[in-house]
């Protein structure tokens, strides 16, 4: 029961929220409540939980100094345990997702490998914040029609973690820095704020283009806005703001996806 109760805090409840609600949301407008959505939101919910153990089973040295309350650094669960739970945990997400049309199951399985690769092979913050980008992106056409709506939805989700992720890293560079990671070079600053603004004109496309319904408009204009200030912010230096601006953008796209499928 222990073990049972320090596994569930592995769990990260916000980002495992927002994954399974974009597979709940594009699911249902393009698939309604059927068996395809439940195994959709399933397998995306239960792969999503094993990552996240993957990474904290991964990391559990440098979680010693930095997240000591967490359940392996504490010694609650073991290494292997975590290990051996996220392994039942991908296999069950994978035989879920068999169920689903082959070219869902493809996109999982590919969602799956860039997941696993960025666990566990190591490499610069500003690669990392693209592959996870792409592993964002690719809910959008697993989740629903891998058609010109849902590949533009999932941009503008993806694109905007990029910049949010790259100014986060420079948030958290100090601390990084005592343990004796590597910086986040100063070019990517640059980066980070030239795919936010990308992004901000990114959303008006699909209007444009006659994809989505008008209420679309009103919930975008602030992922627009937020994606506008959070790239000036970034070249001010004022990384805290992407919690803030963030939150604010990806919330609002949620609702405009919604709205704009009506």
């Amino acid at each position: 029961m222990q073990s049972l109760k320090a596994f569930t805090t592995l769990v990260r409840p916000r980002y495992t929220a927002q994954i399974t609600g974009i597979v709940v949301i594009i699911s249902l407008m393009d698939y309604g409540a059927s068996l395809p959505t439940l195994f959709a939101v399933s397998s995306s919910f239960l792969l999503s939980i094993a990552v996240f153990v993957f990474d904290d089973a991964r990391d559990v040295k440098a979680d010693r100094i930095v997240h000591p309350e967490r359940p392996i650094p504490a010694g609650s669960l073991t290494t292997r345990q975590g290990y051996m739970a996220s392994a039942l945990l991908t296999l069950a997400a994978a035989l879920i997702a068999s169920q689903l049309a082959l070219i869902q199951f493809t996109i999982f399985l590919f969602s799956t490998m860039i997941a696993i690769t960025i666990v566990f092979v190591n490499m610069t913050s500003t690669l990392r914040a693209s592959l996870i980008a792409l592993l964002i992106w690719s809910l959008f056409p697993f989740a629903g029609f891998p058609d010109l709506r849902n590949i533009l939805f999932g941009s503008i989700v993806a694109l905007p973690h990029v910049g949010g992720s790259i100014a986060k890293d420079f948030a958290h560079s100090k601390g990084d820095q005592l343990q004796g990671l590597e910086q986040p070079p100063v070019w990517s600053r640059y980066l980070a704020s030239i795919t936010l603004m990308l992004s901000s004109g990114i959303v008006w496309l699909l209007p444009v283009l006659d994809l989505v319904h008008w209420l679309y408009i009103a919930p975008i204009v602030f992922t627009s806005g937020s994606c506008i200030i959070l790239s000036v912010e970034v070249l001010r230096e004022n990384y805290g703001k992407a919690y803030i601006y963030g939150g604010i953008g990806m919330l609002s796209s949620l609702i405009a996806f919604l709205l704009g499928s009506v």
